[in-house]
Order: structure tokens, then sequence, then C-alpha cells
């Protein structure tokens, strides 16, 4: 990364790193933005140097990709590095433009964004992909607990190497297309489910914050809720957004 900081902009990561700290906003996500808009710097370029400016990370332990996927492979997990292996190959294999980088807790690739995410997990790699509006089903589930609006919409779980076959390498090209482009977050004429209106009936603040939403933002309340698998998550989730939107908050995030 710090080579491709300097090759882009012509000044080195720790030289932005510096800009960033003192004249970019106070908040991670504002700072990449505000590197990508008044710079001119790549997305994928901000965000990284917006995570250095906000965070104790050194630079320095990612100028060793490998090391950072030596350690999450390591100990118990050891026996999973050639699944996490097939599936890299696999994503290179889906364009010249795949970019694969490592971070301490998962390994994401990048064309223009994002469009896949490896990390190790009990007894398998789990792949997360940007596939939009592609129906789950199968092995090939939901993501589930990410932010609303995420790119990552999808995750498969390799758990053996017949799990790299046709039918992954084509969710991997189609993730690979999207990564190429602004992805849409999906319809916005989604109904309110009735526990979710009941609860926002009781509160009145709630209920002009929710008048107030565009589709979109209630779109992504929705979703975010409905996404939980038990029913006390469910309940939590809904507690949590109306929370939210008595105090005027139009995002879960």
């Amino acid at each position: 990364m710090e080579v491709q900081v300097e090759k882009a902009t012509g000044k080195s990561l720790t030289n932005w790193i510096a800009v960033a700290k003192k004249s970019g906003p106070p908040k991670e996500k504002a700072c990449a933005a505000w590197l990508h808009e008044k710079h001119g710097m790549a997305k994928i370029l901000a965000l990284w140097v917006a995570h250095y400016a906000h965070t104790d990370d050194d630079p320095a332990d990612y100028l060793h990709p490998e090391r950072l996927v030596d350690a999450l492979y390591s100990g118990a997990k050891a026996a999973l590095r050639p699944l996490h292996e097939a599936v890299v190959d696999t994503a290179i294999a889906a364009g010249d433009e795949a970019i694969v980088t490592s971070c301490k807790t998962m390994v994401p690739v990048y064309r223009k964004h994002v469009f896949a995410e490896m990390r190790p997990v009990e007894d398998a790699v789990e792949v997360q992909l940007a596939l939009g509006d592609v129906p789950a089903k199968g092995r090939l589930e939901k993501s589930d607990g990410r932010a609303p609006g995420d790119r990552l919409t999808h995750r498969v779980l390799v758990r053996d190497a017949k799990d790299v076959d046709g039918e992954f390498r084509g969710w991997m090209a189609q993730a690979y297309a999207n990564g190429a482009k602004a992805m849409s977050r999906g319809a916005t004429d989604i109904e309110t489910p009735p526990d979710v209106e009941k609860a926002l009936k009781a509160s009145k603040p709630a209920t002009a914050t929710w008048a107030a939403c565009t589709p979109a933002m209630r779109r992504d309340f929705v979703q975010w809720i409905v996404s939980a698998k038990q029913e006390e998550t469910r309940a939590r989730r809904i507690a949590q957004a109306v929370g939210k939107l008595a105090a005027g908050k139009k995002r879960m995030y």
C-alpha cells in the first residue's frame, strides 16, 4: 500500500497520514471522503490513509502482508490455509484488476471497490461477496451482521477444496464485475413489519423521525432488523432502532 499511495499521489503514505491528522476531519469516514474529494485520492487509498490517521495501527505491518495472513491462519486454523489460497487464486483469476490486500482480521479483495473478503472461521474460510440482489439459496447465504448498505451482501463457507467449483467461480466473477462500479442498494419500497410499526407508534419522537426518513433510510433500518436470526436479537434491534430514531438519528450507523 505504501508503494501504491506514493505512485498514485507523489507523496508517501507517512506524509499523507500527517496531512490527515493535521488538517482532516476528526472522524475516519469523513476523513476518507475529504481525502478523496479535496485531494483527488482514490477511494481505496483514502480509506487506508484515514484508517492509519485515526488508529494506532502501524502502516509498517502492512508492508509484509504475508505476515498478517500467517497470523490469521496460525494454530488450529493453519489447516485452512490451502483453502484460503484457493479462494485467493479464484479472485485473482476473475480479472486483471483484482487487488488482494491483508488486514489483521480478514483479507479483502478490491477492484475499484471491494468485491470480496476472506477470513478463517471455525472449520471453514468464510468468503463475503458483493452480489447485490442475487437470491440467497443453498450454500450462498445472505451476509449477517454487516452495516446496512454494505457492499458485501452474501457469504459462502468454503470447507473443502471441492467447494471452489464452477458455481463458486461464477459468484466470484460476478462480484468482480460489481467491484468496478457503484452498486444499487436495492429496492426502497420495503414494507414496515408489524412489530416495527407497533414499536414506532409507541414513541412519538421516533415516529416523527421515521416520517422524515427517506425510503432508502427506512429500508436500511428494516433490512437490519429482519436479518436477525433470533427473536431476541430482532427485539433488541427494534429497541435500538426506535432509540436512535427517538434521538433524531436517521441512520443505524
